[in-house]
């Protein structure tokens, strides 16, 4: 019972020093509180990781992990180990990686990303402003993770700007320990970038109705933490050739149902120009190939309306092959549960792929869609070890040998 009533006062830490969230801001001194989100403490990283070294950038940015990085520049293989919750729980990975130039060389390295043993990514960064995730739906296989930049080549130094661990409960339930979820896009169609944030922290959001539209895509990188109970990061996009709709007033709280979606982004949506139009949508998966694919889609009308007799109801395509049928719900059923989410899995994919979502027979609405997220599959059945020091250092060795001969 003690254990018990420790856990649910410190859900974020447990008392045997596992974390059920775990926000490690990488390369700094000392511990951060999240200035958007007051219950999160970004870690620093030593007591994760004995390898790299910390270096502090001369840079002022307000998203303040970009101000701080580790870098590995001996070993070809430095690993992270997470003290997380408990094995057997679904959990988000999320890394980010910074260059800014740290070493004045101007040559933003590239390095393979692993977890477990399994690989995660072939990170590549660049010399942009902008932090590069890479992120990963993932069941733990033990109380302790171990994530790792692998050097494959020699003259490129592997980073970590920042690496988040956040626990999901009732969500991606199909997603068993064989299975890992890459994530390659999360949109929050029809949403533009003049929303702030800090305006949704209050009990209720209210904006006035209005159909959007724009000569180009836009995107808003997150929205507040108080409606996303997940940390996931949907970035927004208005589209020209879409009327974008937004609702006029939803309440704040979390919509209950299949993957929790927050409310400001079903609060938004894509609508067809006419009853007979249908919405495509292309997807690329590069630089990926032949991969497994899963989509989750969210409908919910935002828009209240006066007919009652009116319904809406679509057909999915993916690459011109029919996969689902839904209703639409509407805002005016005023309940939390009133959206529909298709998942479709697994897809194959050959690079990219089309979705189309068109009027199914009967529907006297025209199709619209609020948000999307896409993934490829990672099988990782085989518990890892893909990556021996060995091995990497072979490869580079007889590569450079190549070199030298020719």
């Amino acid at each position: 019972m003690v254990v018990l009533l420790l856990v649910l006062s410190a859900p974020k830490a447990s008392s045997y020093g596992r974390f059920q969230d775990l926000c490690i801001d990488c390369g700094a001194y000392s511990e951060t509180p999240d200035t958007d989100k007051s219950y999160v403490l970004w870690q620093t990283d030593e007591k994760f990781i004995k390898t790299g070294d910390n270096k502090f950038l001369s840079t002022s940015h307000t998203q303040f992990q970009m101000n701080t990085l580790r870098f590995f520049p001996k070993g070809c293989k430095n690993c992270y180990t997470l003290p997380i919750y408990d094995a057997d729980a679904r959990y988000l990975f999320r890394a980010g990686f910074y260059y800014g130039n740290y070493d004045g060389l101007s040559n933003p390295p590239s390095f393979y990303l692993e977890i477990d043993g399994n690989l995660w990514a072939n990170v590549t960064t660049s010399m942009s402003e902008e932090m590069i995730y890479y992120e990963l739906l993932y069941v733990t296989k033990k109380s302790r993770v171990r994530v790792c930049l692998i050097r494959t080549m020699d003259s490129d130094v592997p980073i970590i700007t920042s690496l988040e661990a956040y626990y999901i409960i009732d969500a991606y339930e199909w997603m068993d320990n064989t299975t890992a979820l890459y994530l390659h896009s999360r949109i929050n169609y029809g949403a533009d970038t003049s929303v702030d944030p800090d305006k949704l922290k209050g009990n209720h959001w209210a904006i006035s109705l209005a159909s959007i539209t724009s000569p180009s895509s836009k995107e808003r990188q997150s929205i507040d933490s108080s409606a996303e109970c997940y940390n996931r990061i949907w970035k927004s996009k208005e589209m020209s050739n879409y009327v974008n709709i937004h609702a006029n007033y939803i309440s704040h709280y979390y919509l209950l149902g299949e993957n929790r979606p927050p409310w400001p982004v079903m609060g938004y949506a894509i609508q067809s120009q006419n009853l007979t139009d249908s919405i495509y949508l292309s997807i690329d998966f590069s630089p990926r190939t032949a991969v497994q694919a899963y989509f989750v889609l969210y409908f919910m009308d935002p828009i209240s309306r006066l007919a009652q007799n009116q319904t809406s109801s679509v057909e999915i395509y993916i690459d011109n092959s029919k996969m689902a049928v839904t209703d639409i719900p509407n805002i005016n059923s005023l309940s939390y549960n009133q959206f529909h989410v298709v998942s479709l899995f697994s897809v194959p994919v050959n690079g990219s792929s089309n979705v189309t979502i068109s009027p199914a027979e009967g529907s006297t609405l025209a199709p619209l869609l609020n948000a999307i997220e896409v993934f490829s599959v990672i099988d990782v059945s085989e518990g890892g070890h893909l990556f021996k020091c060995s091995s990497v250092l072979f490869i580079i060795s007889f590569h450079f040998l190549l070199i030298l001969v020719t």
